[in-house]
């Protein structure tokens, strides 16, 4: 472990991330201090005491009963496979009303097209 004087107004460290103030005497770890110093954050000082900075912790999820945590994932996946299929089927059904009503207006022009060219010639 090394102390160091911050030299830097803009430097966050801890575990926390807390704003470290111009001045201020912290202890950290012989890698980060060089880094700090290397960079002008820092520099080195011979003052006994100082801020301990604690490296990160990461927490570890528990190992308690998952099964309650599971079965709502379960029930999540059963819904979506559900809402898609019916959404596919929607989906078809609207595909099949499409074509059919695409039928029925192509037929319906091809008659106004047959009427119109009945009453041309007939006109004639």
């Amino acid at each position: 472990m090394a102390l160091v004087e911050i030299t830097s107004g803009s430097l966050h460290a801890g575990a926390n991330l807390r704003k470290l103030e111009v001045g201020e005497i912290v202890e950290i770890d012989d890698a980060t201090a060089k880094r700090w110093v290397d960079t002008g954050k820092a520099k080195e000082t011979d003052k006994k005491k100082g801020t301990k900075l604690t490296s990160f912790e990461v927490a570890t999820p528990s190992s308690g009963d998952t099964s309650a945590l599971q079965e709502k994932l379960d029930d999540a996946n059963a819904q979506i496979k559900t809402l898609k299929d019916a959404a596919e089927t929607k989906e078809k059904e609207h595909a099949t009303a499409l074509e059919s009503e695409t039928k029925r207006a192509d037929a319906a022009e091809a008659k106004v097209a047959e009427l119109t060219k009945a009453e041309t010639a007939k006109d004639k």
